[in-house]
């Protein structure tokens, strides 16, 4: 019938939307963002309420610098699934970036609320805390983020750090933070060349990793 076959239809164009979603998935798994991107744009042709093919498109902007871009494809992947925690956290990062502070904490806090365990969140707002002076309160979520992480958890936090550093090479926060995790998973060494790439960019965290390190040693 009629409705059997817009229903295939449907249903064709929908499996062919993912597959290209997963084709931007690999792209960007090896950094080839701007093809990445394109196979975002054909799946967003196929389905173009598929919030999933929004939010790997922000991320592949985000890479390549287009903030802006990142940030409307944020906002769309937010009205199409508005508790998508991780969308809040990516859009309020790339808000940062673009000196946005005031809407990047409040992205970041709305994220803690759908997902209180987000320990990259706890991260990034306290990093941003610690640039704008609020020395305390970035201590204050550095502690939440460490103390909700486990053995695994800290590798993941790793990982996340990583692909920070990997978008942004001066973000000199994500190297203490990385530098933290590592220290606790007792990797001195590299914890050590965290430290000192983050103080290479950023003299004035010498305080704020002394801190951090003694409280991780009284533990």
């Amino acid at each position: 019938t009629a409705a059997a076959t817009v229903t295939a239809s449907a249903e064709t164009r929908k499996e062919t939307a993912h597959s290209y979603v997963e084709l931007g998935n690999e792209l960007t798994r090896n950094n080839d963002f701007d093809r990445a991107i394109g196979a975002y744009n054909i799946a967003l042709q196929f389905e173009p309420t598929l919030a999933l093919a929004y939010f790997n498109r922000a991320y592949a902007e985000q890479a390549r610098g287009k903030l802006h871009e990142a940030v409307a494809d944020y906002n769309r992947t937010l009205e199409l699934f508005p508790e998508c925690a991780e969308a809040y956290a990516n859009r309020a990062y790339v808000l940062a970036r673009l000196k946005k502070y005031e809407s990047a904490v409040r992205d970041w806090t709305s994220a803690l609320e759908l997902n209180p365990n987000l320990k990259t969140v706890f991260y990034n707002r306290g990093n941003l805390l610690l640039e704008q002076g609020d020395v305390e309160g970035a201590i204050a979520d550095f502690n939440q983020a460490i103390a909700k992480a486990g053995k695994e958890d800290l590798e993941g936090a790793i990982a996340d750090f990583t692909r920070a550093i990997k978008l942004d090479g001066r973000y000199s926060e994500a190297y203490v933070n990385r530098g933290l995790a590592r220290l606790q998973q007792g990797n001195m060494l590299e914890a050590e060349k965290d430290f000192a790439r983050s103080l290479s960019l950023n003299p004035s965290l010498k305080t704020v990793i002394d801190q951090r390190i003694d409280q991780i040693s009284r533990k």
